[in-house]
C-alpha cells in the first residue's frame, strides 16, 4: 500500500488485527498475551494505532499466524 499518511497505514493494520482476531476466535487479551504485549498497552495502542511499533506488529502477526505484510493489505 503506497501512502504518505502513517495514520492510514496504522488504521489498516488495526482493522486487519481486529478482523483476524475475530476470525481466529481470540479475545484482545489472549492476543496480547500471545504477542507478549501487556493487555493495557495493547488496548491503548488499538485506540491509538500509530503507537504500535514494528516489533509489536511483528509479534501480533506471529500470534495470528500470518505474515507481517498481511496486516497492511487493504481488504479485497
Amino acid at each position: 500500500m503506497e501512502t504518505n499518511n502513517n495514520g492510514e497505514i496504522t488504521a489498516t493494520a488495526k482493522r486487519n488485527i481486529l478482523v483476524r482476531l475475530v476470525d481466529k476466535g481470540l479475545t484482545k487479551n489472549s492476543l496480547a498475551t500471545e504477542a507478549g504485549i501487556p493487555s493495557t498497552s495493547f488496548d491503548r495502542k488499538l485506540k491509538h494505532p500509530e503507537q504500535f511499533t514494528l516489533k509489536d506488529l511483528g509479534s501480533i502477526a506471529q500470534a495470528l499466524d500470518i505474515e507481517l505484510k498481511d496486516l497492511f493489505k487493504e481488504p479485497a
